[in-house]
């Protein structure tokens, strides 16, 4: 298993830290078991909202669609 090491990681901006944490959450969803449906509104938003992954319950509040009618 590949692994990044403390300094290198710590390198890196936060932001750019916070991109590779995303990425690494899409991807996880990507490759979770094929058994584990979810719906589309929710796979949208993880696809296309990797960026605030973090943020995934906020973001599939309907609250959250009325800020944006």
């Amino acid at each position: 298993m590949l692994a990044i090491n403390k300094k290198e990681w710590l390198s890196l901006p936060r932001n750019a830290q916070q991109e590779v944490y995303d990425f690494f959450l899409f991807i996880k969803q990507r490759y979770m078991n094929k058994s584990f449906e979810i719906d589309t509104d929710t796979a949208e938003t993880l696809a296309f909202s990797n960026h605030s992954a973090n943020n995934i319950e906020d973001w599939l509040d309907e609250k959250e669609d009325d800020v944006w009618k």
